[in-house]
């Protein structure tokens, strides 16, 4: 986050954060559901700690939320890092949670280092208004699925699912092109059409005209 608009985007984060309401995923008024089991409850939570014990500034804590009438659930609500730098566990570690971690920068080419200095690269996004900043960000993130001014970069599902570095597993990637690459055999076909003289002459050479 661009230090110049740090603070007041900041105090709006948590405003809207505080407004999720928590609750089963069914319930159209929820905002935000239940994570997957209790392990990984256990796991986000151990990843705000550490946060926490490495210095990084807890503004919003989503430990020990109670939902009325699931009260064994595996609920996390929204928490939010800021300060949070490369050095610390939840600055590189994926938390697959809803724990959000601000890295303060004071220009793009840092804050776009920052991001391609990470192992995985599964999509990265920009807000701007500035069609230079999001031309260089586009030609020069190491993301695979590349946002201007949209969160998640995966409108349809014709789009590739295209992340790069350790967020890519397998041959190919599973929408777009590839997604009918693999069930397609593909064919070279190699073709020469011969003038009269060739027709008509007896030499045959070792040039077949083709490179």
């Amino acid at each position: 986050m661009q230090e110049g608009i740090a603070d007041a985007l900041v105090k709006e984060l948590l405003e809207q954060a505080k407004n999720i309401k928590v609750g089963p995923a069914y319930d159209k008024s929820s905002g935000m559901g239940p994570v997957v089991n209790d392990d990984h409850k256990k796991w986000i939570e151990k990843c705000i700690e550490k946060g926490i014990e490495e210095g990084a500034d807890l503004l919003l804590d989503g430990r020990n939320i109670t939902v009325e009438g699931f009260e064994n659930g595996f609920y996390v609500g929204p928490t939010i890092f800021d300060n949070v730098t490369e050095d610390m566990t939840i600055g590189r570690d994926e938390i697959f949670g809803p724990v959000l971690c601000i890295k303060r920068v004071k220009t793009f080419e840092e804050g776009l280092k920052i991001m391609n200095d990470s192992p995985f690269a599964n999509g990265s996004v920009i807000f701007t208004q500035n069609g230079r900043t999001a031309r260089e960000f586009a030609r020069h993130t190491d993301g695979g699925m590349i946002g201007i001014n949209v969160g998640i970069p995966v409108p349809v599902g014709m789009f590739p699912f295209n992340g790069n570095k350790l967020s890519f597993i397998g041959d190919l990637h599973c929408l777009g092109k590839d997604g009918y690459r693999f069930y397609t055999e593909n064919k070279v076909v190699t073709t020469r059409w011969f003038d009269e003289e060739e027709v008509n002459s007896t030499d045959v050479g070792t040039w077949d005209g083709t490179i």
